[in-house]
């Protein structure tokens, strides 16, 4: 069993990584050597429902957390039975079906919320104001993404307080609160850079492209749009084509308005 919990490890440390191929090759090796041990079971259903969801192949991310709910139901174990909740609901707002994200947002916030306040609720009560916004609901948003920028603060822990700071200012942009969402992203962005986290910084400078924009700064927007093609080429992200074509647009819009 600790050759188990040796791979697990070397599994987790893979998927902080990125590197999802290795994580999920460790999983698997792990699971052979699993032997029916419930504890290790759910964490290693629920890992590879994380992996198979980072990759996109969500049918396959959805049965592995079915598969850990079964055994965490049956152990009692609510704590990572709420969590189980939040990552497939993470699955589903990611999938633009913010209906189903939000039915398992609701369980995951009423079993998290009976134990002690924890990184994982801040986290959840910022991506639940995601899939309120998708479901057009702002008002509902914005209640919950302040409470995950309050929750986060009592921890040190800057990349979990920057993407509570992202997820508000994106729920105050929607309820027309520009000023607030620029202050609250800049932030962001700010704990993003601190801890080297490019894809949060490309992240908080798209959204303020779109604030700039509304506020009239095209200027404001063309450089935050620079910054994030930038990145998108760095990385050969998926939507480097469509912030191109943005960009583009932008400076085809600015062109006039400068001497």
């Amino acid at each position: 069993m600790t050759n188990v919990t040796a791979l697990i490890h070397m599994g987790n440390d893979a998927f902080q990584r990125e590197d999802f191929p290795r994580a999920l090759s460790y999983y698997q090796q792990a699971m052979e050597g699993v032997r029916g041990d419930p504890d290790h079971l759910a964490d290693l259903y629920g890992n590879l429902g994380n992996v198979y969801g980072a990759i996109g192949q969500v049918a396959q991310a959805r049965d592995c957390y079915d598969q850990a709910v079964e055994i965490l139901k049956a152990q009692e174990d609510y704590v990572r039975l709420g969590t189980t909740f939040a990552n497939i609901g993470n699955l589903y707002v990611d999938g633009g079906a913010p209906q189903e994200a939000i039915h398992f947002y609701k369980q995951a916030v009423l079993l998290l919320e009976r134990e002690e306040p924890s990184e994982a609720l801040a986290l959840l009560y910022g991506n639940f104001s995601l899939a309120l916004l998708q479901g057009s609901e702002s008002a509902d948003a914005l209640l919950y993404a302040e409470k995950g920028v309050r929750l986060a603060q009592g921890f040190p822990n800057p990349r979990l307080r920057a993407a509570t700071l992202h997820r508000l200012a994106k729920a105050e942009g929607a309820r027309g609160k520009t000023g607030d969402a620029k202050g609250h992203s800049e932030a962001a962005y700010t704990l993003y850079a601190q801890v080297g986290d490019e894809m949060g910084m490309a992240a908080a400078l798209y959204h303020q492209a779109a604030l700039y924009e509304e506020m009239g700064d095209l200027l404001g927007a063309v450089r935050c749009m620079e910054q994030v093609v930038s990145m998108d080429e760095k990385y050969a992200l998926p939507k480097r084509d469509e912030n191109r074509k943005r960009l583009t647009a932008l400076y085809a819009r600015l062109a006039p308005r400068t001497p």
